[in-house]
This record gives C-alpha cells, structure tokens and sequence, in this order.
C-alpha cells in the first residue's frame, strides 16, 4: 500500500492541484471556472455553482497548511471574491446559489448544501492564512445558516427560502464543516452540535433495521420511499465519524463501523468499486460509478486501518491500483475521467472542478497515514 499511497499523494501534490492553479482559475471574471475540456481549456460557458470557489478554497488551503504549496495568495484572492458580489446582494446576508459566466448573479437562493462548504472552506482559509477577518466571516457564516434555515426538530432546512425534499447530504456536509471549525476555532460548544448531527443520523437518516442510509426526506425526516441510496455517502460518514472520533481522543463507535461495512457491501455489484445509486432493495438506479465515491470509500478505508482494521491496508492499496489504472489514466497529467459505466466505458464529456476537493481530501489522508503508521508497507 505504501507506493500505492505515495504515487497517489504525489500525483495530488505535483500535478493535479498545479495544474487547476494554472488552467482552473478564471483572472478575468473572478472565482473559478465549473469544469474544464479535455484538452485542459475551461468551458466559459456554462453557469457557476458558487460552491466550486469555497471547494478550490479548502483544496489549496489543505495544500498550503500540509506544504505541499504555498497557495496562501490564491486562497486570499479566492476568500475576496467570495466574500464580494456573491455575499453582498440585494437580498441580505449569505451566500448565492448560481453565477453567470461573468460573475453577476443569476440565482440568489441561499442553499444549505452551498453554506456547509463556504464554512469549511473559510475555516480552512483561517488555518492556511492566520487571518482572524476569515475565521469571523466562517462563524458569521454559520450564525446566519442556524438564524435562516434552523428546523424545529434538529437540523436546518435546505436553503432560504425552505424547500423540499430535505437531504442527508447536506447534512453530512455541515457536520463536515463544524468539524473544520472546531479544529480552526477550538469552540467546545461546536463538539455537542456534532454529537446532535450524529443523532440525527443514527435516528432519522438511516434504516433501523439495515443501517442503510437515506438519501432524501419529507419535512419531518420521514424518509421519502422508494428510497434512494448512494453508498459513496455511508462512505463518506464513515470517515466523518472517525474524524470526530479522532479529535475527542475516543474510538470509533458502533455507527462508524456499521457505515464503513455498509459501503463495502455495494462494492461487489459495481465489479471493485461504487456505483452511484441504489434503491433502498439494493437494485441498482444508475448504472455508473463517478470519481468521488471512490475517493470518499477509499478515505473509509484508510481512517479504519489508521484505527486498527489491518485488513484496510490490503483493500486500500487495491483500490488505489484500480483507480490509477482507470479515472486517473488520461493524457493530461492533473486531470481524470469523472465518471464509468458499469462495463468500464468512460462516460464523462468533461473533467468538474469540484472533483479536486475529494482528491485533495483524500489525498491529505493518504499523506496522514504515511505520516503516522509504520507498518504501512506490504
């Protein structure tokens, strides 16, 4: 596993996040381009989720705080722009759902899923930059997301104004984001507000006979049936709850374990690797398996093996091999095939931005078990 993880970081550190540095970054209208050709020129295009500048955010912050890079200025030039026109419009505090090309707004909502990555994003800024204007802003961020979409019964809603159906997803990724400021901030109070979110999970969000997640849900977090499952997410909780775990100084418990073991179960169906969509009786709804499942299993992977399961180690570096010999075997070093068919038939017409936040994320855990473990060699 140790070449595997090595080659990995290393593809991560000198091609990936140089390459999104030169090609990805839009100087004229701001912020960064939504997805690239494969030829590496951006398509100037299509609309802008303002989300992508808060993930190229965290990825070349966790960059500069690893040093891999000194990204500091991009990520200081980044934080402005966000925190510019997007921020300020004419309909109050937050952060707009949807850009035009040139940067001018052309969907104001403010969505959840949207907000969970513009904290994680600044929390992360703090940490690379010191710059306590940025950690204000991240805490800022999170007072307007509890004052404008905080639900009775726990959780937020989906965005302002209040639609349905209500996620896990964006859930999962607020959890993601008050762990990234608690790290940034050292806040006791964020701790409770993690075991709340936990709760959430353990009673709403998944099947209390199988374990197996929920994807979407009435206003009350009744799930909504027939439901949908994305196995890359019980993935993606595993290591949420390890992370959490991890910074109490406690053990993983029994519902990080269940998610971690839930995921690996989908693999089989999807010939090594995860397929985006089941329904709630395992069939498969989408016949495709995208880059970020893999990269949110194999971080699974990796925070069980750091917690004791040896058997991860062999699982890891398998799964490093087959994703090296399949989404990262392109002509251009720093970019990837998004997305298969279940025959192994890429599928993707182009290579999204947002795909650097899982590869940065999933790489800087590759780099913390190279880092911490010794028996990571075969």
């Amino acid at each position: 596993m140790q070449a595997s993880l090595q080659t990995f970081v290393k593809w991560c550190r000198d091609d990936v996040l140089p390459f999104w540095q030169r090609h990805g970054v839009d100087h004229k209208s701001g912020g960064f381009y939504e997805k690239l050709h494969f030829d590496g020129t951006p398509d100037e295009q299509v609309a802008r989720r303002l989300r992508v500048t808060s993930r190229q955010i965290y990825a070349f912050s966790q960059a500069s705080v690893l040093g891999w890079m000194d990204a500091r200025a991009l990520v200081n030039w980044a934080v402005d722009y966000l925190v510019s026109k997007p921020r300020y419009g004419n309909n109050g505090p937050g952060f707009v759902h949807l850009l035009h090309p040139d940067g001018t707004v052309c969907d104001a909502r403010r969505d959840l899923y949207d907000h969970a990555f513009h904290i994680l994003a600044l929390s992360w800024a703090w940490r690379a930059t010191k710059d306590s204007q940025i950690l204000a802003l991240a805490q800022e961020t999170l007072a307007f997301v509890d004052e404008a979409m905080g639900a009775e019964g726990g959780g937020w809603q989906e965005g302002l104004p209040a639609q349905l159906p209500r996620h896990q997803n964006s859930h999962m990724h607020m959890f993601e984001a008050l762990l990234a400021l608690y790290e940034a901030s050292g806040d006791a109070g964020i701790l409770k507000r993690l075991d709340g979110t936990a709760a959430l999970l353990a009673e709403r969000f998944i099947d209390p006979k199988t374990g197996t997640l929920f994807e979407d849900f009435h206003a009350d977090l009744t799930p909504i049936h027939p439901a949908k499952v994305e196995p890359g997410h019980m993935a993606e909780w595993c290591w949420l709850l390890h992370k959490r775990a991890a910074i109490q100084h406690a053990a993983p418990d029994e519902l990080a374990k269940m998610m971690g073991q839930n995921a690996d179960a989908y693999a089989p169906k999807g010939r090594g690797f995860l397929l985006d969509a089941f329904d709630e009786d395992g069939n498969i709804l989408r016949f495709t398996r995208r880059l970020w499942g893999q990269t949110e299993w194999l971080k699974s992977m990796l925070v069980r093996y750091d917690a004791g399961d040896a058997n991860m180690r062999a699982q890891a570096g398998a799964l490093l091999r087959r994703l090296q010999s399949s989404y990262f075997d392109t002509t251009l070093a720093g970019l990837w095939i998004d997305q298969f068919d279940l025959d192994g038939n890429p599928v993707s017409e182009h290579v999204p931005a947002s795909i650097v936040y899982h590869l940065v994320s999933a790489a800087a855990e590759a780099q913390s078990v190279l880092d911490n473990r010794k028996d990571v060699v075969p």
